[in-house]
């Protein structure tokens, strides 16, 4: 009867984000293989190629500070072998998985302040968040970010367990670090955790922690020791064969103290306010400040507004937020309301702080990529739940205050999903071309010759593309698209997959290996000297012509065939 009654108590909330979370990412399933699930794909099929050796080096990192996450290749794993090229399945079970992190927020939110309109209002800001929307939509993150979340979010609630409940302390406290732990073994975003829970411990009165302090430092220690111990093995070369297709540059050790100071400034910007409002007012702020960087065409130079002026815009508008919190927290006529104010203000910077040590490239970007806000929208979530409580029982005797809270409040959320509908929207938009190209091809060609050549001519360059770079609108190498595409009818062997050969998005090239040769050209001379150096026969060739003017996309291997016929004498 108890349980009843819980449930009936809880239902209409949970119910209400399901439904908002389904409402907002509904279209999620029309949508495509965008990026890195090509190129996990591509490394999959590589190692079953190698049968149980291959299986043991797919765990292994690349290098001694690469990622190591051997739970993450067990889920790719399981994904490849039950979904393959089935988007639909990774869409739905993505959807599912935010879902269950929104629930487990609410969980934990109402475990911890025993309010349920804040837990309800933080999970539901999490539920429809549109600033880490990536984390959701780019299916390859599920690994990543959603089922490590899910894993941190359980060591938060048995944490604060530890901290607050009187019994089964040790339990709590192992069970905690044993779900970070999990989690890092999908993926290192909830390391930070590792310095944020001593943070939070000596925040707590000083009796609790003299009496807690032995057994928190023991069993801290004893997993962050069991965490290097087991990497201490990659650095004497116990790594996997297959190189990485990205920068993995190692910056100077003296960058890291600005990036993690740069990083902790800007994560509030970040979290409360979307990228397109921030390098909006970067814009402005270039138009008024430093108008030497506006272009001939009266358009601010992205490389500085997009850079140094962000950087500024970002730490003035974090500085603002900070100011705001720490004038609210004592405000709260509740010592627990002030408490987690003070721990969303720690928690949103500390959860950025793993993304300092990216390397390559990549770790100089002053705008960070919208899923590394996955975890650090809790705490911004919480914030902002708090703030809503608090306002809107402060007027609770003035009706028409009170209302247009509500309403602002509803009209915030609303905001969100309509912005996560819209970005999904314009994915769908792009996935109806994509799978175009392969549908189109396949169809037209069900099998392929033991050796085949795929052209592809294009009157647009895409991605930033300089306009001699023509090609299709996709975001990897479309020679590595098809071969994965056609890899369940085709059975190609594991060592077209070796190395990079056609990842990239430029990438051009014919590879013969096991018996079966592939390659992939959009530059025509490329064509012909592939064909004549490997002797290749023209019929080998599929050829197609993309126009982004029109949209249309055409078979034209009958005239490529007929004109390599008459250039090598064959008619």
């Amino acid at each position: 009867m108890n349980y009843f009654k819980t449930i009936r108590f809880h239902f209409f909330a949970l119910f209400f984000i399901v439904i908002l979370v389904g409402f907002a990412y509904w279209s999620l399933p029309n949508t495509f293989f965008q990026q890195d699930e090509w190129q996990t794909q591509a490394v999959d099929i590589y190692f079953i190629s190698k049968g149980i050796t291959g299986v043991i080096e797919s765990f292994l990192p690349t290098g001694p500070l690469s990622h190591f996450t051997p739970l993450a290749r067990v889920f790719s794993w399981f994904e490849h072998v039950f979904y393959y090229t089935n988007f639909a399945s990774y869409a739905w079970q993505s959807i599912i998985l935010h879902i269950s992190n929104s629930l487990l927020l609410y969980y934990f939110v109402l475990s911890w302040l025993r309010k349920r309109k804040i837990a309800c209002i933080t999970a539901l800001i999490f539920a429809v968040n549109s600033i880490p929307y990536q984390a959701v939509t780019w299916v390859a993150n599920e690994n990543s970010y959603e089922i490590p979340t899910w894993l941190i979010i359980l060591s938060l609630i048995s944490f604060h367990r530890f901290l607050l409940r009187k019994e089964h302390k040790r339990k709590y406290l192992v069970f905690s670090l044993l779900m970070l732990f999990i989690s890092l073994l999908f993926h290192e975003i909830g390391i930070f955790l590792f310095i944020f829970y001593p943070m939070i411990f000596f925040l707590q009165e000083k009796s609790q922690r003299r009496k807690l302090f032995s057994i928190f430092l023991s069993s801290l220690i004893l997993f962050i020791f069991i965490f290097f111990l087991m990497r201490a093995p990659f650095f004497f070369g116990f790594k996997s064969p297959l190189p990485e297709a990205m920068d993995i540059s190692h910056p100077s050790i003296a960058v890291f103290p600005y990036r993690l100071l740069s990083i902790s400034l800007k994560s509030f910007a970040g979290n409360f306010f979307p990228e397109k409002i921030l390098i909006g007012l970067s814009d402005q702020a270039v138009r008024l400040a430093y108008p030497q960087f506006i272009t001939s065409d009266n358009v601010p130079n992205p490389f500085i507004t997009q850079s140094v002026v962000f950087d500024l815009v970002s730490c003035i508008i974090s500085v603002c937020i900070i100011s705001l919190i720490l004038l609210l927290a004592p405000q709260m006529k509740e010592k627990k309301l002030s408490e987690a104010l003070v721990w969303s203000l720690l928690f949103i910077p500390a959860s950025l702080l793993p993304y300092a040590f990216v390397l390559g490239k990549a770790g100089y970007a002053s705008i960070l990529e919208p899923k590394f806000f996955y975890v650090s929208s809790i705490g911004a979530s919480i914030i902002i739940a708090i703030a809503s409580y608090s306002l809107i029982r402060t007027f609770s005797k003035k009706r028409i205050v009170k209302a247009c809270l509500y309403i602002l409040l509803s009209l915030y959320i609303i905001s969100h999903i309509y912005a996560v509908r819209s970005n999904i929207s314009n994915l769908v938009k792009i996935s109806v071309q994509r799978k175009l190209f392969l549908t189109e091809i396949q169809s037209s060609y069900p099998r392929l010759p033991q050796k085949v050549i795929f052209f592809t001519q294009s009157d647009t360059a895409y991605y930033g593309m300089p306009d001699s770079e023509k090609g299709l609108p996709v975001q990897i190498g479309f020679g590595k698209i098809l071969m994965i595409w056609y890899q369940k009818t085709e059975q190609f062997p594991g060592c077209l997959y070796e190395g990079q050969f056609l990842i990239r998005m430029l990438a051009q090239g014919y590879k013969d290996c096991g018996g079966r040769g592939f390659g992939y050209f959009r530059d025509y001379t490329k064509l012909v000297e592939a064909v004549k150096q490997n002797g290749l026969s023209p019929e080998s060739v599929i050829a197609y012509s993309w126009s982004g003017e029109t949209e249309r996309f055409t078979s034209i291997t009958d005239n490529i065939r007929h004109t390599l016929k008459d250039m090598l004498g064959l008619q």
